[in-house]
């Protein structure tokens, strides 16, 4: 570990910052109406007819949360699922879409696994260190970004460092036997800037299986988490830069969810490292800019399971490595040709690894393992953003996708935003398809067997309208938007022969997501937002799993006294079915809707010293995300903050 933070730590400290590539540009930092995953360009947020929503630092920072999963429990139309506490596999779903469906990136980085089963992103060890914001797009958005986009996109954006050097370090503490420690230096000079942030967190925990169902032994979680970026302007049509984001630990698990799951011997251990070096070269006058990259990522994952004789679930012995890689290459072409029309071009080449074994000497024999595998994908796009008159912003785009294993692909969109200024009005509306790849698990696993090099990419059909309206000088904003997605060739795993993934599952999920933001204090936001989803398994007629119809949350921000704050959250999450098993059956169960109350609180001591605390659940309520799984009762945190 020490040798891969201490070269990438000297790959950041002479590199550099962001470009329009990767979506990380200068002023998309310093201006935060504008926003850049919504068309891979600097955009203001008033101009896209996407459904966007944007988490802020300071939203962060007003809710003391340290999981990004946390963060991101309030976007409407946006679901998160965690099997127990910290640590534990946490997946997002999207306006009904499965959890490998959207594309999560963290400064342009595609952070989904190619050697988890469907290739999606686990969100369990993602840490809310050194970001500075976190846009989400929903709706499809393969058009843009191609495969693993069918959904939407989760894109996590780190800090920039400005002006003189500055540091901060935080201690916190509190429930289950939890503390964190984080330290940060950053800064910038006339043509260099660097932003670098380590943490190390470690938990108790409780026990991943439910404790009302006579679970016992606390599962514990750490986590180490280093982020970087750093960025030198060469000349002042050049910058060159560079991010990285390393983390590393360990997790200990229970054999199941349900009774009878406890297991004090079973563990994983990840090592996840994101990286990416690029050059942003403007010409023209800005009026053609460009931009080359190169990224590389790596999720390393080992589980262990051991053998409990007093548990009925447990199988035995095992051992599972799974490793992943990615290697994409990207060149983007921005054509501002006018100020009411910019032309977007782009190429990229990527490589997905696969390295998969398994000890199960019990179970399936000495060994099993999925010989090393790679797909290449080679992706065209092309994208028009046409501005008519300050009323009209029309977004176009198209893009094809050739895979060496399925062979080749075509997406499209269009979205439209129409504003009426007299009155703030803006109506929106998107159409667009979206695909899915099979992942390298799904084609070649050959340790259960499972594998289909046959399979076809899963693709969907999506649409949605809305509106937002301003009222009273904008201290009111409100809008309300329906959407509507198809999906079809969903792969599946067959329970009957001939026992492998095939191209079975259609589905359907529609719903209409509201919000409200009113500000009648310079210093008192409130903010409530609503989401009515149906959605359906086309093929079994049931809803489908982890998808609650109903989902609400509100907030409210106040700062007092000059030097206080106070944050308060109420999140409702409606009825939803899952599934548990019954010796090898798996049976539908309803989980039960409830209601948290969470709260959190600072206090400026002076200019250099912070106190916070965090109270979750306020409520104590005993309620699950997952069938069997456990999760927190009343807990409080707190800490201090340091800067100078």
């Amino acid at each position: 570990m020490q040798k891969i933070i201490a070269s990438s730590l000297l790959i950041v400290g002479f590199s550099t910052q962001s470009n329009a590539q990767d979506n990380l540009p200068d002023n998309s930092i310093e201006l935060p109406n504008v926003v850049v995953t919504a068309t891979r360009t600097e955009t203001p947020e008033n101009e896209i007819g996407s459904a966007i929503t944007v988490i802020t630092a300071k939203d962060i920072d007003s809710k003391h949360v340290t999981n990004v999963a946390d963060a991101l429990r309030t976007v409407p139309g946006l679901d998160v699922i965690r099997s127990g506490g910290l640590g534990q596999p946490t997946a997002v779903y999207l306006r009904g879409a499965n959890a490998n469906h959207t594309l999560v990136l963290v400064d342009g980085v595609e952070m989904n696994d190619p050697s988890s089963p469907s290739g999606s992103f686990d969100f369990a060890n993602l840490q809310t260190d050194n970001i500075e914001r976190i846009e989400v797009v929903r709706g499809a958005a393969s058009a843009v970004y191609g495969s693993d986009a069918m959904g939407g996109v989760i894109n996590v954006i780190t800090k920039k460092g400005k002006g003189a050097a500055r540091f901060t370090g935080t201690a916190e503490g509190g429930s289950y036997d939890t503390w964190k420690t984080t330290g940060a230096v950053s800064g910038s000079t006339e043509r260099v800037n660097y932003s670098l942030d380590a943490s190390r967190l470690e938990t108790a925990g409780f026990s991943t299986a439910d404790q009302t169902m006579g679970n016992i032994n606390s599962n514990g979680h750490a986590n180490t988490t280093v982020s970087g970026r750093s960025g030198v302007k060469v000349t002042d049509n050049l910058d060159l830069g560079a991010t990285l984001r390393y983390n590393e630990g360990k997790t200990t698990s229970d054999d199941c969810g349900g009774v009878n799951c406890d297991n004090t011997g079973n563990y994983n251990t990840f090592n996840e490292l994101f990286t990416r070096g690029f050059g942003h070269l403007k010409l023209f006058d800005g009026l053609w800019e460009q931009t080359i990259g190169a990224a590389y990522s790596r999720t390393d994952r080992n589980n262990v399971t051991v053998f409990n004789p007093n548990s009925p679930n447990s199988y035995g012995n095992s051992v599972a490595a799974n490793l992943g890689e990615k290697v994409k290459l990207d060149y983007q072409n921005i054509f501002n040709i006018h100020k009411s029309n910019t032309v977007t071009l782009g190429v990229e080449e990527e490589a997905d690894s696969l390295n998969s074994s398994a000890t199960s000497p019990d179970l399936y024999g000495t060994n099993a393992s999925i010989p090393i595998k790679t797909m290449n994908t080679v992706s065209t796009y092309l994208q028009d953003q046409i501005k008519l008159f300050e009323r009209s912003f029309t977004t176009l785009g198209i893009r094809y996708d050739d895979n060496n294993r399925f062979g080749g692909h075509e997406t499209w969109r269009v979205n439209e935003l129409f504003t009426i200024n007299e009155i703030g009005t803006r109506l929106k509306g998107n159409y667009g398809t979206g695909f899915k790849a099979p992942s390298l698990n799904q084609l070649y696993d050959t340790i259960y067997n499972s594998g289909n090099p046959n399979l076809k990419p899963e693709t969907s059909v999506n649409w949605d309208v809305g509106l937002e309206q301003d009222l009273f000088r904008k201290k009111i904003t409100a809008g309300v938007s329906y959407f509507n997605n198809n999906f079809n060739n969903l792969i599946q795993y067959l329970s009957v022969p001939p026992y492998t993934n095939n191209n079975v599952s259609r589905a359907k999920a529609s719903g209409v997501e509201a919000f409200m933001e009113v500000r009648p204090l310079k210093d008192l936001t409130l903010r409530g937002n609503y989401t009515y989803q149906q959605t359906l398994d086309m093929v079994t007629d049931t809803q489908l799993l982890h998808r609650p119809k109903n989902k609400a949350s509100f907030d409210a921000d106040y700062q007092f006294l000059k030097k206080a704050h106070i944050h308060v959250n109420v999140l409702m999450v409606g009825q939803k079915a899952d599934s548990a098993y019954i010796g090898y059956t798996s049976v539908p169960v309803t989980i039960a809707s409830y209601t948290l109350l969470n709260l959190a609180g600072s206090y400026d001591v002076n200019t250099h010293l912070q106190v916070f605390a965090r109270i979750d659940n306020v409520l104590n309520k005993q309620y699950e995300e997952v069938y069997g799984y456990g999760t927190s009762s009343v807990a409080g945190y707190g800490g201090v903050k340091v800067s100078y």
